[in-house]
């Protein structure tokens, strides 16, 4: 594995793991700090989700260039999907039994269909897949479907604001449907193919990277004080920061030591994304109850959290059926 790549997948797990941390720290307490700052980084963070998206299937394009392997599909249901409905599960299982008595089934449903569950990033994942089998099943030409991929995106994200009921009445199913994704899928794949020139490059000039972060990070504190408020991945404006990022870790993440902490949280990277949901939930209450201050709270909560996740998968990965639960934690499928 690339040592960038691992690199990417931390900053990117850190990312979220920090910012539902946060709202969970607000859920709890009730009260979102009014401070401008504060808000613009939730947004900011945001762009963890289509970060993991984009480093797929960049991983795909780099490692498949001809033609899928024969156990593409079976791998990616096992240590894929198959621990994403598990965790999909648990996760029903934990809100039914604090809240929704005698709807566990709905709550899974809901989980799975509606993306109502915070691994739903794995739906996209899966629906990406199939669009790039297709590509070399059929060996479409990249000439025109990057800029067809972009074209698609946009229309996506301008038609699902029409006050329409067949978008309002559907908006969960809409942000799982592959076509908001597409635009990442091209840019990730064409990175992937000419990922060599490209880490080169940015190598080269990496201090641009500096520079390109900062004008996106710009960027979306402009659209903030615009009135774009919303705290989700699927915002249009994260584009230029979660390509900026993804061009930043590849240029420094050359020349930095490969740690063995970084590996290990890549390694686990995720189960903690399926599991830290959950260990928020039951552990938010007591962090909140014993320090005051949200400037503790948050890091003591988020480093508890990281923890707990990689030792519970890691005890779960030495069960001899851990594979369909936590996927293959050994030798990582990407």
């Amino acid at each position: 594995m690339i040592k960038e790549w691992d690199y990417l997948r931390v900053v990117a797990c850190l990312s979220i793991l920090l910012l539902h941390t946060s709202s969970w720290v607000i859920m709890e307490v009730g009260v979102e700090p009014e401070q401008t700052i504060y808000l613009f980084l939730r947004i900011a963070l945001c762009y963890a989700t289509p970060t993991f998206i984009v480093l797929s299937i960049l991983i795909l394009a780099n490692r498949y260039r001809e033609q899928i392997p024969t156990n593409f599909w079976s791998s990616r249901i096992h240590y894929i999907f198959v621990p994403f409905l598990v965790w999909a599960f648990i996760d029903a299982s934990l809100v039914e039994s604090i809240y929704l008595k005698g709807l566990l089934w709905e709550k899974y449903v809901n989980n799975v269909v509606y993306g109502e569950f915070v691994g739903w990033f794995v739906v996209v994942i899966m629906q990406l897949y199939v669009v790039f089998a297709l590509m070399k099943r059929f060996k479409w030409s990249f000439t025109w479907f990057l800029p067809v991929c972009v074209l698609i995106t946009l229309i996506h994200h301008t038609v699902i604001l029409l006050p329409y009921p067949i978008f309002t009445d559907n908006a969960m199913v809409l942000r799982l449907l592959f076509t908001g994704w597409l635009g990442y899928f091209a840019v990730a794949y064409a990175i992937g193919m000419y990922y060599s020139q490209i880490a080169e490059m940015a190598k080269k000039y990496r201090v641009a990277t500096i520079v390109l972060v900062l004008l996106a990070a710009v960027f979306l504190y402009m659209r903030l004080l615009l009135g774009y408020t919303e705290v989700h991945s699927r915002r249009l404006d994260l584009v230029p920061l979660v390509m900026s990022v993804v061009l930043f870790v590849i240029a420094w993440g050359q020349s930095v030591p490969h740690t063995k902490v970084a590996r290990i949280i890549s390694q686990y990277a995720f189960m903690i994304y399926l599991m830290h949901w959950g260990v928020l939930r039951l552990s938010t209450g007591w962090f909140v109850a014993h320090f005051d201050s949200t400037l503790v709270r948050v890091p003591l909560l988020m480093l508890w959290t990281l923890v707990v996740c990689i030792v519970l998968t890691k005890l779960i990965s030495l069960l001899p059926f851990s594979q369909w639960i936590v996927g293959k934690i050994r030798k990582r499928v990407s």
